[in-house]
């Protein structure tokens, strides 16, 4: 190569990192730049009864719409970006869709989640036929124990046969109504 082509080529290559270089000196500062919009997030959760689902979404802007495949219904959108809804449609694949083009996430599938089980005694239906005749299995069992033991012994119960779960908290219900009717505690 030519002496005088290197210098041309090398001047060149000089005027434009100095071009460059002074655009990214005046670039706006990273902190002043627009912050990243944070991921819209949509979830299904299907009730423990498996009657009906939850579905919930966060860091959405308003308007928003919620489509099972055939029909789109009108979400309501907190000042926060959340929405709550509950649909008896369980087995549909839940989408969010924007109103406007504009907005961010034009378009979010909502994943679905496994459906929590039941911990808590309050989730016992008392008014089941198991549950109704654990009660009165109990508390004829805490009557029998109260006259027995002249209340210093409660109703013990007689596990060597197989009951769901239901009957014994209906056991358990009964025979504590019972025995604390004929053995009022001294509290």
């Amino acid at each position: 190569m030519h002496r005088r082509n290197r210098h041309v080529l090398l001047r060149a290559a000089l005027a434009s990192s100095l071009v460059l270089g002074g655009a990214a000196a005046l670039a706006v500062p990273a902190a002043a730049a627009p912050a990243a919009v944070p991921a819209a997030t949509c979830t299904v959760t299907p009730d423990p009864s498996g009657n009906f689902v939850v579905i919930t979404g966060e860091g959405f802007s308003a308007p928003r719409t919620l489509n099972d495949g055939e029909s789109t219904e009108p979400l309501n959108i907190d000042a926060n970006g959340n929405f709550r809804v509950q649909r008896f449609q369980k087995n549909v694949d839940y989408t969010v869709l924007a109103v406007n083009e504009d907005q961010d996430f034009v378009f979010v599938n909502c994943k679905v989640a496994q459906a929590t089980t039941p911990t808590s005694p309050s989730t016992t239906n008392p008014n089941s036929r198991e549950y109704k005749r654990g009660y009165a299995d109990g508390f004829t069992a805490g009557t029998k124990a109260a006259s027995r033991s002249d209340c210093t012994v409660p109703p013990q119960p007689d596990k060597s046969r197989d009951h769901s779960k239901s009957y014994w908290e209906g056991w358990k219900a009964g025979a504590e109504a019972s025995y604390d009717k004929y053995c009022p505690s001294d509290e």
